[in-house]
């Protein structure tokens, strides 16, 4: 697979992103959890939003620090 870099603007990526948003609320009111995403996914879903809840979040700054 190759990589292709794309050039997007602001309003473009708006649009994107409520786009994504639709069609993520379409298929969430239709399919199981369970069946649209894999179990290690809403392991780390649920994992993230107990972070959240408790504020245990730290900065990152770079794409390694939020992988780690």
């Amino acid at each position: 697979m190759t990589t292709e870099t794309i050039n997007i603007s602001e309003e473009q990526l708006t649009k994107l992103i409520n786009a994504y948003k639709t069609i993520q609320e379409f298929l969430e009111s239709t399919i199981p959890p369970k069946k649209l995403y894999r179990e290690e996914f809403l392991i780390g879903l649920h994992e993230a939003d107990d972070d959240i809840r408790n504020k245990k979040m730290n900065e990152i700054h770079s794409f390694d620090d939020f992988i780690a």
